[in-house]
């Protein structure tokens, strides 16, 4: 099944740059319809929406660092995902599609 693409995945912060929890909007398109693992190593602690669906918590001291994106919660084109960030992240968060979900010790 191939593996949705989002390499182009681009973050607009929800309110102007302040310290506290903050919410992130960012749109990404995906031509293939596949299922994969939402990359959370780089993120805090919060919680991450994708199409209107909520995907799930993640914080990095666990081991799991990973979210499972069903290919029925992706559209054909243009998606969106939504991640409210309560670690007060300075910069945009990061995330990547993986073909394997990330069971680890955080880095």
């Amino acid at each position: 099944m191939p593996l949705a693409d989002l390499s182009a995945l681009r973050f607009k912060r929800g309110a102007p740059a302040r310290q506290g929890p903050a919410f992130w909007r960012g749109h990404f398109r995906s031509d293939a319809q596949g299922s994969t693992f939402l990359n959370t190593r780089a993120l805090g602690k919060g919680h991450v929406w994708v199409n209107g669906h909520h995907l799930g918590r993640y914080w990095r001291v666990g081991p799991q660092q990973s979210l499972f994106l069903p290919a029925s919660w992706l559209h054909k084109g243009d998606n969106e995902i939504i991640i409210l960030d309560l670690d007060e992240a300075a910069e945009a968060p990061c995330v990547q599609g993986l073909r394997d979900p990330i069971f680890s010790k955080p880095g």
